[in-house]
């Protein structure tokens, strides 16, 4: 039996689901997962995990093999001790969270590296992406390119019942593009700021389309406020986690910042731009649907704020932002 250990961010919990099918093919074992009580629903409905875990105390059995994906000192010493035979990833050692050896290729790059200058130098030189780095270190190299190899969610007629009932009311089509410029509290300097947010919206303004934009209970109020004097933009209520995947499956095309509305895309095999600022470009991956948008010289990889006077995300240029809307919807 595997467990995987992978609580939070959301969109990590979700981008992480691409290890299942591999995993359950290469290995042929039941798989289990310990995640927070918030990312669950992100997990509802895999058929490649046999349980889903929400409290570490829960959990009275061990596991041939523990993948230990969180850099929570607390649960990563409870579940260290469900490891019967093996475990990769983050550990509890002489004191400290550290990382085995056979997971070093991804943890030596992380804050986990007590060599901070080391772990941003070598995630600068990193071009591999997330999925690269994990598919060759667990030994699933081989599914790399399959369309297994990928993150997934399980939406229901239930969760896409809201977003279907905003789309009868505005009378959406299939034409809708979705804006996500934020990014959630952890990271703001993941966030576009709401000038150039608006700025953008203007310039997307001359596709003639309606345009949702789209966040979660922290952008509620900062999305009005983008969102004012501008007709052509709705501006949907916040939505539970599924329903909000629902939403982005809505969309022809989705613009957005290193988010989780940039995994539920990839998961539901959207086209996609993704806007990055303070995050390894290569490490993200857009599944040959859509585009990576990298900020001039960023490479301030662990700063939850910028120390510039624009930030490395609002630098990058609206004109080729939607120069690359128009090559993606053109390509649809």
């Amino acid at each position: 039996m595997i467990l995987i250990v992978k609580t939070g961010a959301l969109g990590d919990v979700l981008r992480t689901t691409a290890l299942l099918p591999p995993l359950s093919r290469a290995y042929r074992e039941k798989i289990f997962w310990l995640t927070s009580q918030e990312a669950k629903p992100l997990l509802d409905g895999n058929p490649d995990i046999e349980k889903v875990f929400t409290d570490s105390r829960a959990i009275n059995r061990k596991f041939d093999w523990v993948l230990s994906l969180e850099e929570n000192e607390a649960t990563v010493r409870r579940i260290q001790k469900a490891a019967s035979r093996k475990i990769t990833g983050v550990i509890y050692e002489d004191g400290n969270l550290s990382y085995t050896e056979d997971s070093s290729p991804y943890y030596q790059m992380s804050l986990l590296n007590p060599d901070k200058k080391k772990a941003d130098k070598l995630k600068l030189r990193n071009r591999k992406t997330f999925f690269d780095l994990w598919f060759s270190l667990l030994g699933l190299s081989r599914f790399k390119k399959s369309e297994i190899a990928r993150p997934r969610i399980f939406l229901t007629d239930s969760d896409r019942k809201s977003a279907l009932n905003l789309a009868q009311k505005y009378s959406l089509s299939e034409k809708v593009i979705g804006f996500n410029p934020g990014a959630g509290s952890r990271w703001p300097s993941k966030e576009l700021s709401i000038e150039k947010s608006r700025e953008i919206l203007k310039k997307l303004a001359a596709l003639k389309k309606p345009i949702l934009l789209l966040g979660g209970p922290e952008e509620k109020s900062r999305n009005r406020e983008i969102a004012r004097g501008l007709s052509y933009v709705l501006c949907p209520p916040v939505f539970p986690l599924k329903s909000f995947a629902a939403l982005i499956d809505l969309c022809q095309l989705i613009i957005t910042t290193d988010s989780l509305a940039f995994h539920m895309a990839t998961a539901l095999r959207k086209n996609v731009l993704v806007l990055v600022g303070p995050t390894s470009s290569a490490e993200l991956d857009v599944f040959g649907k859509g585009e990576k948008i990298a900020a001039p010289s960023c490479s301030c990889f662990y700063r939850p704020s910028c120390s510039r006077e624009i930030s490395c995300l609002n630098a990058i240029s609206s004109s080729r932002i939607l120069s690359a809307v128009r090559r993606n919807l053109d390509s649809l």
